[in-house]
């Protein structure tokens, strides 16, 4: 099978100068999060073993809302679309807010809680789990 010069750069990631898109066109890329804890500072362990499951999740709590303790056994984390959300730990009462914009590296295995601010709050939340694991736990 032949194929043309173009096509075999472009599929080898080798654009030539007269493909190449201008730099206002190129993708931008923004680290949001990149963290070995939680947001307490507790180190994460590791992920669970099994067949890796990955779930994303938006989730919008109403205004003056506390959710119900709960903990995660798995690795996760959270970005707020909009609103504001404070986090706060069961045991020790550490308090977090995170707001429109920010990223949150979850508590594993610990109980926390998020408090939604005046406007509520909307997240996007990323779980690295394994099947056969829940995403939370309530207590």
């Amino acid at each position: 099978m032949k194929i043309g010069l173009a096509t075999a750069a472009i599929l080898l990631g080798l654009a030539p100068s007269w493909l190449a898109r201008a730099d206002d066109a190129a993708p931008k890329i923004e680290t949001l999060l990149s963290a070995k804890s939680s947001w307490d500072g507790t180190p994460y362990k590791s992920y669970p073993s099994g067949q890796p499951l990955l779930s994303v999740l938006k989730i919008a709590i109403p205004p003056h809302t506390a959710l119900k303790w709960h903990s995660h056994p798995i690795p996760n984390a959270g970005y707020v679309l909009s609103g504001e959300l404070t986090v706060e730990r069961k045991d020790n009462g550490a308090k977090q807010v995170v707001t429109e914009g920010h990223a949150l590296p979850e508590m594993v295995d610990t109980i926390h809680r998020g408090i939604s601010g005046d406007k509520g709050v909307v997240l996007i939340v990323f779980y690295a789990g394994a099947e056969g694991i829940p995403l939370s736990e309530q207590h």
